[in-house]
């Protein structure tokens, strides 16, 4: 590739908020999405660090030589047993085209201060990568979403699990455990994720517009209109992100229904006056076991 096409790409991912990242090896490429800036790592086998500048939260990336002996499920085991006195909340495997993940959300508690986190761990190349973002209680939700979408946006040598809906003329990367189900009246497409007795959910509805708007404009509507006639609605966090040239607007919310607490992540998308709103909601103690791979589902979204 030419370097006057590198530095185009560059500039437009710059005005978009985000951000190339190639490793110091060159084996490991992401995007990293606003608002993580880059900083210079400081710690052993770090390869990269992305921070917030008016938070604590950090997104890490490490890389380690492994023998040939080291799979995913070992190193991913190894990297556990150095997380003392920390609390998991979900643990799980999924897969991005043809590269296995292992993830892994936890609580940690150094010195008194309470940190969330959210691990990322894969193999290949003779290398175990770690990414792991932290944060605050307070922070936690605000750039989950932006968290996910760097750690889920590693390039890979290939493209395979495109769900391509014909008659409603969009596709998503459907990402395991997700599996696609009949969708129920007023839905254009309905996905299920099991695991043992935890089940998580993504749907996917449009409404045609009777005037132009924007997508925030949109997802303040619908949050006037209908969320907060939920029981016990609570918006936990909110904020935009340009995926793929899709502006999403979205928030991760909860509510109680028929004595279960639900917890939601939503993401508003309008294209040619017409809204698009993918869901992804378990119960409550259940959606971390799932937001990876809905994250990485839901901001997939294309109209062909």
């Amino acid at each position: 590739m030419k370097l006057s096409v590198v530095l185009w790409i560059l500039f437009a991912l710059s005005l978009f908020g985000q951000t190339l990242y190639f490793s110091p090896n060159g084996d490991l490429a992401l995007t990293i999405y606003d608002p993580f800036i880059t900083v210079k790592p400081t710690n052993p086998n770090e390869i990269g660090l992305f921070k917030i500048l008016t938070s604590n939260s950090l997104l890490q990336i490490l890389s380690v030589n492994l023998t040939q002996s080291t799979d995913l499920l070992t190193f991913s085991k190894l990297i556990g047993i150095q997380l003392v006195g920390a609390e998991e909340g979900a643990i799980g495997l999924t897969q991005v085209d043809n590269l296995q993940l292992f993830f892994r959300r936890f609580s940690l508690d150094i010195s008194g201060t309470k940190s969330e986190a959210f691990q990322v761990i894969f193999v290949r190349f003779q290398k175990g990568y770690v990414m792991t973002y932290y944060s605050t209680e307070e922070d936690f939700h605000r750039y989950l979403v932006s968290a996910l979408l760097s750690m889920s946006s590693v390039k890979t040598a290939s493209i395979q699990q495109e769900y391509l809906n014909e008659q409603y003329e969009y596709s998503v990367s459907l990402v395991k455990p997700f599996e696609v189900i009949q969708p129920t009246e007023g839905e254009i497409g309905s996905f299920i994720a099991l695991q043992d007795t935890k089940a998580g959910y993504i749907q996917v509805v449009k409404e045609e517009l009777s005037r132009k708007l924007s997508a925030q404009e949109y997802a303040k509507l619908v949050e006037k209109n209908s969320l907060v006639n939920l029981s016990e609605y609570k918006e936990l966090s909110n904020g935009k992100n340009l995926v793929q040239g899709n502006e999403f607007h979205w928030r991760i919310f909860q509510f109680s229904s028929k004595g279960f607490s639900y917890r939601c992540l939503q993401a508003y998308v309008l294209l040619d006056n017409i809204a698009y709103t993918l869901t992804y909601m378990a119960k409550t103690q259940e959606f971390d076991q799932f937001i990876f791979p809905a994250i990485y589902t839901v901001f997939s979204f294309k109209k062909r």
